[in-house]
């Protein structure tokens, strides 16, 4: 009996190391691990998406930005004040940037109805752009914190509706935004000095106020590189990106002037006051974060308690020092923006990738710690119930991400997209009584002038943009004057306290020969019989349109809850 006992024990120990060899020679399942090229491509046709449907939201990069560009590729454009010669606030270096995809284009398909296409090329060339400096952050991302976090990076950059508003506007804002991304990049890397580069560039070239976000990146360089060396490479750095800038002001200012010294010193300094342009309270970035990266947004906040909770048990992702400190920009530049009593949507777009990343870190970290909470606190009878929920957790985050964002992007589009079209359905010709008297048309706007998509949607130089006097009472652009210098004039109908110049407004609607307006726009009123609508399309009216569904595309009830008016294209009848 106790032989048939022992044979009986070493058949079952030889079928468990049989078992156990059998295992191991199994391969371990790998998850699927998306490479750098793929995480481009992804990126790429995200940001193509963006270049060829974004709307222009911020009429400020329309009249800051491209109607300068317009100016110098086409003769024509309007100007603001900021770039007259007696302020010279903005640089033209900035936008002498984007030549390299306008120029070619600008040859190729002419100065009529081509320029719409120049106008989609140079976005593109932004879109490679924000792809490339992406594709640097996932890939030190993956490099570092591994792939799960760059996978939730991927989703959330390509999905996000922030980035795609963002990624392609022609604003220094977006421009920074590049540099802090591909900065972050940098030091994740343990690349103090690239790092220290892509700051110069931002801060230089886009927007001296970024230095209050780099500020960390600073730190980070005088802590990990000799002193001489890291001080000598900001001279450096310094000296590299100041002498086009100040070269390009002298060209094209016709004076010896530095438009970022104008710029601090206007709106840092004391000289000026950003708050003449309006004042929204502490919360604006919350709630504008909350609606263009929704649970991200959340997650970004949950990214610090995280971060201490990994601390106090010495181990996971989160708790790593260069995570910390590529993120910690985002932070910094929430609390310093929030701060300032002018306040802008794009003046986040800064930090929109850092957001994206603390959100990709949070969701890939919170399986272990939903389990590891549930092993101190929930009785061992629910810890099925609770791996099921830290299973579901990081999934159900992703999901609510893309579908928020699907919706908010689909209720950008069908809400507001009009003006981009309406000034599309301009003829191609003007009138003949125009072409023979050797004038231009006058294309009217009134209150809706702050939607003018830019002279890129101007079908040819017979065409013009003319103010009407609406309800609006503040400083508009005026058309840039060769007679007068050009980008060298002075105008004396500028001014540098948003106070209203008559002379920038037609003096007639009577003497327009177009005219964009709502349908029922006040307090403009005059009789349609003298006028032929060429276009029409639906345009929300946010006013009177709930809270949800504007913000919000929800099929079923966004057409059904809001309330939309007409965007009109007008023709004077001779």
């Amino acid at each position: 009996m106790s032989d048939l006992r022992r044979r009986g024990s070493s058949a079952a120990v030889a079928s468990t190391a049989a078992g156990r060899v059998q295992g191991s020679s199994r391969k371990p399942q790998q998850r699927w691990s998306a490479s750098v090229s793929f995480a481009f491509l992804v990126l790429f046709g995200a940001r193509l998406l963006s270049a060829f449907f974004n709307l222009v939201h911020d009429c400020d990069e329309v009249f800051n930005y491209w109607e300068p560009l317009h100016y110098l590729f086409y003769g024509y454009g309007l100007q603001t004040w900021e770039y007259s010669s007696q302020y010279a606030l903005r640089s033209y270096w900035y936008l002498l940037l984007h030549t390299g995809t306008l120029a070619p284009a600008a040859m190729l398909f002419g100065d009529a109805e081509g320029k719409r296409m120049a106008f989609f090329a140079t976005k593109a060339g932004l879109a490679f752009v924000s792809s490339l400096v992406e594709a640097a952050l996932f890939r030190q991302t993956r490099l570092y914190a591994g792939d799960k976090v760059a996978r939730y990076l991927l989703l959330f950059l390509a999905s996000s509706s922030g980035m795609f508003v963002a990624s392609t506007a022609l604003l220094p804002s977006t421009f920074a935004m590049y540099t802090m991304t591909a900065a972050a990049a940098a030091v994740l890397a343990k690349l103090p000095i690239i790092a220290e580069g892509c700051a110069a560039l931002g801060i230089v070239w886009a927007w001296p106020v970024t230095a209050i976000g780099f500020l960390p990146f600073a730190v980070y360089v005088l802590l990990s590189a000799q002193l001489l060396a890291s001080v000598g490479a900001a001279i450096a750095l310094l000296i590299v990106t100041l002498l086009p800038l100040i070269t390009a002001d002298r060209i094209f200012y016709g004076q010896w002037t530095v438009s970022i010294w104008n710029f601090v010193k206007y709106n840092v300094v004391g000289g000026g006051d950003s708050a003449l342009y309006g004042v929204e309270p502490a919360t604006y970035y919350l709630k504008n974060g909350a609606l263009n990266l929704n649970v991200g947004l959340v997650l970004f906040c949950l990214f610090p308690f995280f971060v201490l909770l990994q601390l106090r048990r010495h181990s996971g992702v989160l708790a790593r020092p260069m995570l910390v400190l590529a993120l910690s920009p985002a932070y910094v530049w929430l609390a310093a923006i929030s701060a300032l009593p002018h306040k802008e949507e794009r003046f986040l777009y800064v930090v929109y990738p850092l957001i994206c990343l603390a959100a990709a870190a949070v969701v890939a970290c919170l399986p272990s710690m939903i389990q590891q909470t549930a092993a101190l606190m929930v009785p061992k009878s629910m810890h099925r119930l609770t791996s099921l929920g830290a299973k579901l957790a990081p999934r159900c985050c992703a999901a609510a991400f893309v579908l928020l964002s699907a919706s908010r992007m689909a209720a950008l589009l069908l809400g507001y997209s009009a003006p981009m079209y309406i000034y599309s359905e301009l003829p191609a010709v003007v009138p003949e009584r125009l072409t023979q008297a050797n004038k231009t048309a006058a294309v009217c706007v009134a209150a809706e002038w702050y939607r003018f998509p830019s002279s890129f949607f101007l079908p040819s130089p017979d065409y013009r943009l003319q103010f009407v006097k609406s309800g609006f009472h503040g400083l508009l652009p005026r058309p840039y004057e060769a007679t007068v210098g050009g980008t060298a004039g002075a105008s004396a109908h500028f001014n540098d306290r948003n106070l209203e110049v008559a002379a920038n407004y037609w003096d007639s609607v009577d003497r327009c020969n177009f005219l964009v307006k709502l349908q029922d726009e006040a307090p403009l009123h005059f009789d349609y019989k003298d006028w032929q609508r060429l276009a029409s399309t639906p345009f929300l009216e946010a006013d009177r349109s709930p809270k949800l569904t504007r913000a919000l595309f929800i099929p079923g009830l966004s057409n059904k809850a809001n309330v939309y008016t007409k965007y009109e294209l007008l023709q004077r009848v001779d």
